[in-house]
């Protein structure tokens, strides 16, 4: 009986060894596919705050032209259109532009619509968005 006994832990020996090499591995994997997760959530985050500064940016442009169309104390004026993008310095949108543009329409009202165009980053990591808005003068 005894001579059994030996033989099946001798067939054993071994078994540790490759259990716990089993778990490493699965383990380095579970930390590789949550670091890749990782990764990704963070691109993905960084790509929507640049997009919602670049509409922030471009909401600036059309409420600034704007600001100048309507404003009680400047006299009817006629639309303009920014020749080269206006840098923002403000604190937030900083590396951020916008450029805008306007067109008017007459029927039997003055209709004139402002387009901006909001810029955030460069290269790949860059956002843009694009704001439209039309008022009835």
């Amino acid at each position: 009986m005894r001579h059994n006994m030996r033989h099946t832990y001798k067939a054993q020996a071994g078994l540790g060894l490759v259990s716990a090499i089993f778990v490493i591995v699965v383990l380095a994997m579970l930390v590789v596919g949550m670091s890749s997760i990782m990764t990704a959530s963070q691109t993905y985050r960084s790509q929507e705050v640049l997009a919602v500064r670049a509409l922030s940016a471009a909401q600036t442009g059309s409420e600034r032209h704007l600001s100048k169309l309507l404003h009680p104390e400047n006299a009817p004026l006629a639309c303009t259109t920014d020749a080269t993008p206006v840098v923002l310095t403000t604190p937030g949108l900083l590396d951020c532009s916008y450029q805008a543009s306007c067109a008017s329409v007459t029927i039997t009202d003055t209709y004139v619509t402002i387009e901006s165009v909001g810029r955030c980053g460069s290269g790949v990591d860059s956002a843009t968005r694009i704001v439209k808005v039309r008022v009835a003068l």
